[in-house]
């Protein structure tokens, strides 16, 4: 009997409690379901120049209209969409728009107007404060040479997309072209030099991967530096690793300028790569580049060198490696930024006919 009753009171609790649960549940649709339309879905935000792109996904057929709130609901844009698939992608673009950080509600109606529920976003919009930010790209040099303009840039921003330069050629006619990023050099060609060279250049961004539009910098005029203008030798002296006695081609012959004669190695069995020149100035001198000829006629050319130089003619600077030409024409060593020094050395490492020694007719340095 006492089972009888604990089973009696337990059913008549549950009754009980269900009874408050459904008129609880029953306040909430005393006046009806309320019916919702179909959210959006894959919403994606594109920022630009004073505007930002908003895209989205709809799969709800009954949906037919869109609002979209910013600025705390302050600024609005009801939209109509135009439904063709199952699953519409749907692009707005909101212009003209304050530059800044923003937060978007996405609401979607159907016909009866029904409201989804929120879906909400944050983009940034670009504008005067970014672009005053950007630096252009630097420039290390831009070098005149026979016609040509040689630019080094040196190293980019992350979002820089590439680099547009402006220039006068020498017929007069304004061109322009576009230098990717990853270009280190930039050759200008049929170029007019003069005090009143017009070459100038602007810098790309692109401020974010998903952005729809690009900014640039201001116009940068580029300072070309003129035609290389060699050092005079007066009073330079001249050493060797070795020279080849017999015929008396020693190093001297290197900077008498005269083509017709030499620095001829020496030709002793065993000798062999490296040799080196050594040239003292006389006086510190500010160096763009170092010129060279081959002897000619050209047998066996220098090819591989180093160079390095020194105040002191104890302590050196390596300026790098290169390859010098199998061509008889003088060649111009342009080099990435100007050095000071009054003593120099070309070490010659290799040849163009895979010898053990050669020969050089002249060597110097150049302004501008």
């Amino acid at each position: 009997m006492k089972i009888y009753n604990a089973c009696l009171l337990a059913l008549l609790l549950l009754f009980a409690a269900c009874s408050k649960m459904d008129d609880t549940y029953k306040q909430f649709i005393k006046n009806g379901e309320i019916p919702y339309a179909g959210s959006v879905d894959s919403v994606k935000v594109f920022p630009g120049d004073n505007r930002i792109q908003l895209s989205w996904l709809v799969s709800d057929p009954r949906v037919t209209k869109a609002k979209i709130y910013w600025n705390n609901k302050s600024d609005s844009l009801d939209m109509v969409l135009k439904r063709q698939y199952d699953v519409d992608t749907i692009n707005v673009i909101l212009s003209p728009i304050a530059e800044g950080a923003y937060s978007f509600d996405i609401y979607t109606f159907d016909d009866e107007g029904n409201k989804s529920i929120k879906v909400s976003t944050t983009g940034q919009v670009y504008g005067e404060r970014y672009i005053s930010s950007l630096l252009p790209r630097p420039v290390k040099s831009a070098l005149y040479s026979n016609g040509k303009v040689a630019i080094t840039w040196g190293s980019a921003d992350t979002h820089v997309t590439g680099t547009e330069i402006r220039y006068t050629d020498a017929g007069g006619t304004v061109q322009h072209i576009s230098v990717p990023v990853d270009s280190n050099t930039t050759t200008l060609s049929n170029f007019l030099f003069s005090d009143n060279t017009d070459l100038a250049y602007t810098t790309v961004y692109l401020p974010d991967s998903s952005a729809i539009d690009l900014f640039k910098t201001a116009y940068e005029a580029i300072a070309v530096k003129g035609p290389p203008v060699e050092y005079a030798k007066t009073g330079w002296t001249a050493t060797a690793s070795d020279y080849d006695e017999p015929s008396g081609r020693g190093p001297a012959n290197a900077i008498d300028n005269k083509a017709s004669t030499v620095w001829h190695m020496s030709k002793v069995a065993g000798l062999t790569y490296p040799r080196t020149i050594t040239v003292d100035m006389g006086t510190i001198n500010l160096v763009y580049g170092f010129t060279f000829t081959q002897r000619t006629p050209l047998d066996g050319p220098l090819k591989l060198i180093e160079i390095e130089v020194s105040d002191d003619n104890t302590t050196w600077q390596p300026l790098g490696a290169f390859t010098l030409l199998s061509a008889a024409d003088k060649q111009y060593i342009d080099l990435t930024e100007t050095v000071s020094f009054r003593y120099f050395r070309v070490i010659v490492r290799s040849d163009y006919k895979n010898g053990n020694f050669s020969a050089l007719a002249e060597v110097g340095v150049y302004k501008r």
